[in-house]
Parts: C-alpha cells; structure tokens; sequence
C-alpha cells in the first residue's frame, strides 16, 4: 500500500523527476515521471537509456554542469540552475536536485533528480538587478527590494504585480497557462470584532504559513494582496489541476480549526475564485485578475468555504 502510494505521489507530482543509473561514464535515465516529459517535451521511449546531457544541447560551458560532474563522481548531493533545452529548441532555466541511493555496501548504485522550471524566477531576478543598477541611492534600493509583507512575511502586492506582468510576458515564449488564485478570509470582519486586532492578525499570519506551505514548485508564490485577500500565481495547472489545488486550499485552511464565533462552522475559513489563462498573442489583453476576482465573489455568494471559477 505505501508503495503504491508513493508511485502514485511520483507519477502526479508537477516536478519533474528522474532516476539514472551508475554505469560507465554515461549514467543513463532508467525512469522519467510524466512531468519531466511534459517539462521537457521528450517522451520516456526517447530519452530513457540514454544520459540526459541532451538537455544542455551545445550549451556546454555553464558553472552548474561541473558541479554535477564533481557531484556524481563523488557520489554527493547537489543543487545547480542549468540553461536547459526542450525538444522543440525552446529554453528554460532549469534547478536541478540530485541525490545519490546507495547499496548495502554503500556504493552509490542511481541518483534521483528533481528538476524544477525555475524560468519566471531567473527572469525577475534578472529584471530586479537590472532596475537596481540604475537606482541613485540606497533608500531607493532599498524601497525596490522591499517585496516582503510586514505582517506574514510572505510577498506583498508590489511583488505580486511585477511578477504577473513579467509571467505574461514570459507566457508567449514558454507557452505554459498561467492560474492565479484570488483568496479572501470569510467573515473577517465579523472575527475582529469578536477577537480583536491582534488576534486578526494572528489568524492572518497563520493563514499565509499554510498558503505558503502548500506548494514546491519554485515558480509558484503566494502574495497578500491587501487585507484579508491574498493571491497564488502558478504556471502550468490545467483548469482540473487548479479546481483540486484551489479545494485543497480550502481544506488546509479548515483542518487549522481556528475558532471563529462569528462564523456559521464556528471556524476560520477562505474562499477561492481561480482563473486559467493559456497562451495570450502579445496584443491580446489579459483578463486573469478579472476573472479570478469575480470567481471570488461567485465563491462568497455560493456559501463561502469553498471555491468557485467562472462558467466557461
């Protein structure tokens, strides 16, 4: 049963992993999850059996593939960001995990990979030092930086609007769907009446750790978005993808079990409007905040607690 479980937990995860194999210097790909095909555009016949250097195409003098070299000679972990390439040419940035398995005798028998797109991260980064650059003194640095919300800690709203502009932006060339996740803390009003300020923000603090914890994939993030309301940006859920993740959500925040007198469960609980956006032409107009936000509302409306996208 466990290992059925954790078959299953391999084959859904939306990280892409690979096992290879410690033979000769070549170190071929025995196993790719479903993930890593559709990150890579490669499907398991055609890349298993094989080493996965491909992936660097003529890309070869990046810091990061001598660190896996050095890595895997010895037999020890490591962490890189590698320039990657699909099938189809297109590139990605690329962070790789990669872990030795040993045998009883200790000798490193496979390592296991977790590759993450990391792509909308590189991008802002990029962006981010490039505005700084140009700054005139360290109070305006420091402003630019200031992308944390004092309460939660988690990502504020500024940081939340430069990274769905740069994800737009970056959407024509890797053609991956964009889900953003609008949501609001039912009755909050209602719970700093009964509990306070302090106690509101409390709740709030514990509401953005379980948000923040819901999710691996490093182009994902959650941002408070003003007040009671936060947002998650995610790339590459389908509109099935985002109604499992959005209930899962719904039922993280539940199981907290936070007293709330004023509320018809007697507990602290969130709704959630989400909305999926594929592939936009640069001139088209893009209506993701739109429509999660008014699929918030139809949440609220429908009975709170739950959470609700727009007929499509």
């Amino acid at each position: 049963m466990k290992l059925e479980i954790l078959k299953q937990a391999v084959m859904d995860s939306r990280d892409g992993i690979t096992i290879s194999e410690m033979r000769g210097d070549e170190n071929p790909l025995i196993f790719v999850n479903p993930a890593f095909e559709q990150l890579t555009g490669y499907a398991f016949e055609e890349i298993t059996e094989i080493d996965c250097r491909y992936l660097q195409n003529d890309d070869r003098e990046q810091a990061g593939i001598e660190v896996v070299r050095r890595a895997i000679a010895a037999g020890e972990y490591c962490l890189v960001t590698l320039r990657n390439y699909r099938r189809d040419g297109s590139m990605f940035w690329n962070e790789l995990s990669l872990s030795p398995i040993f045998d009883n005798q200790g000798a490193v028998t496979n390592f296991i990979g977790i590759q993450k797109d990391v792509t909308a991260r590189v991008l802002l980064e990029e962006e981010l030092i490039g505005k700084t650059r140009t700054l005139e003194n360290t109070a305006e640095n420091l402003a630019a930086l200031a992308m944390r919300d004092g309460l939660t800690g988690i990502y504020n709203r500024r940081f939340f609007d430069a990274q769905l502009q740069i994800q737009e932006k970056v959407a024509p060339r890797t053609q991956a769907a964009l889900t953003l996740l609008m949501i609001d803390v039912d009755h909050f009003k209602e719970f700093n009446t009964v509990y306070g300020h302090p106690g509101g923000d409390t709740a709030l603090r514990s509401v953005a750790h379980t948000l923040d914890q819901s999710f691996t994939r490093a182009s994902d993030f959650v941002a408070r978005y003003g007040g009671e309301e936060f947002a998650i940006l995610s790339t590459g859920l389908t509109l099935d993808n985002a109604r499992r993740f959005a209930d899962a959500l719904c039922a993280r925040i539940r199981s907290l079990r936070i007293p709330h007198a004023g509320a018809p469960s007697g507990f602290l609980t969130i709704s959630v409007g989400y909305a999926v956006q594929t592939y936009l032409d640069k001139d088209q107009p893009s209506t993701l905040v739109e429509r999660a936000d008014k699929a918030l509302y139809l949440a609220k409306a429908e009975g709170r607690d739950r959470s609700s996208t727009l007929p499509q």
